[in-house]
């Protein structure tokens, strides 16, 4: 800790807390997106007598807010310093830095946490090869956080599994970002990322890999052609979403297969800083060990997975849960079983429904538009 910030935390202990006054952020204060965004609009939207102010060291996303007529601030700036020792709470959803530049003492101010998604995988806590930069930062959450939240008890469950904060600090109010599903109209995303003239729409959503870059089709008969014929003659649009982590690690020729094609889309971070309006806009997901298939089971659509280097991945990372168990639909092991998959999908024989059905009870205990209500009533209870 250097002096600087030992001074902003002991200056925040001091200086009186402005009522009303929540900061929000996420990434590390460098995007404006998932959990934190929705609430900080929604609050807008709705709560005048609180004062949200996004917080951010991004001059796009300074840009973004300016054109929904909200306010932000720069973090490191004489003013967003001023508002961090104000503010009564600051919301996260990916750490305290998302926000503030310090950890504060005695919860001055509180901290919310929101988290990124109901956890597939193992925390960092647990995990042995893993650097002590990420191990810190999982205690740091812990420590600081008055409360994070959750979507169901099981799903509490296992977040407490992977970080483990203590039952009584999580509550279930269901995730902010997961409104929008049950609030925006499928064919007005689809015009918006010029979909329309598709029939079916597939999102790949896979996660990344510590250890190098994602296989895309990591199959041993892999052939784009024919891959490329079956998408025109059923109309079929695969939207390819990388983890933004993984876009360092990028494959080349791969990529540049892709361009070739017409029924191949890349929507990055920077095209689409809400995934969750590519969810809406999808029939099927595809993904491999990413928990976004748990907010994708509010739409009921079909799930396909392609764990090709499970093995590898439990030995390098590790699973909170059994993976099988909570794994709801197909598993190609080839290219040609992918593409009949797709077709069995398409024409109504998915056989995972009622196992999807199952799971989506699990980890929902809601399933309407009204989470941010629900959280807001929670942070309203921190306030003077």
């Amino acid at each position: 800790m250097n002096t600087f910030t030992l001074l902003l935390k002991i200056a925040s202990l001091i200086i009186p807390k402005q009522k009303g006054l929540i900061l929000l952020g996420s990434f590390s204060a460098e995007r404006f997106g998932d959990n934190s965004a929705t609430l900080y609009k929604y609050i807008l939207k709705n709560h005048p007598e609180i004062t949200a102010i996004w917080m951010t060291n991004n001059n796009q996303v300074e840009d973004e807010i300016n054109k929904l007529g909200g306010p932000v601030f720069k973090r490191r700036s004489v003013h967003g310093i001023w508002l961090s020792l104000r503010a009564e709470v600051v919301i996260s959803s990916h750490g305290i830095k998302d926000a503030i530049m310090f950890e504060p003492f005695h919860h001055r101010p509180k901290l919310v946490y929101l988290g990124h998604g109901i956890p597939l995988k193992k925390g960092w806590i647990e995990i042995k090869n893993i650097s002590k930069r990420l191990k810190k930062a999982s205690l740091k959450k812990i420590k600081y956080s008055t409360f994070m939240i959750s979507s169901s008890e099981f799903s509490a469950q296992l977040q407490n599994n992977f970080l483990p904060i203590g039952r009584n600090k999580i509550k279930i109010t269901g995730l902010p970002r997961n409104d929008m599903l049950f609030e925006i109209e499928k064919h007005t995303i689809k015009e918006n990322y010029n979909l329309n003239n598709f029939k079916f729409v597939i999102l790949y959503t896979p996660t990344f890999r510590n250890w190098g870059f994602t296989r895309f089709f990591p199959f041993e008969d892999y052939d784009m052609k024919k891959l490329n014929k079956f998408c025109e003659l059923n109309k079929v649009c695969f939207i390819l979403r990388p983890h933004h982590s993984d876009l360092k690690n990028i494959d080349t020729n791969f990529w540049k297969e892709i361009e070739r094609t017409s029924n191949f889309i890349l929507i990055t971070h920077e095209r689409c800083s809400n995934v969750n309006e590519l969810l809406v806009a999808s029939d099927c997901l595809i993904t491999d060990y990413s928990s976004i298939y748990f907010d994708y089971l509010l739409l009921d659509r079909s799930l396909i997975f392609l764990p090709y280097d499970l093995k590898k991945y439990s030995s390098e990372h590790g699973f909170n849960i059994d993976y099988d168990m909570v794994t709801p639909g197909y598993k190609p092991k080839t290219q040609n079983e992918l593409l009949e998959n797709i077709e069995q999908i398409i024409y109504g024989k998915d056989e995972f429904i009622s196992l999807r059905n199952e799971l989506k009870n699990k980890i929902h205990k809601y399933q309407d538009a009204n989470s941010c209500l629900r959280l807001v009533k929670e942070i309203k209870g921190l306030m003077l």
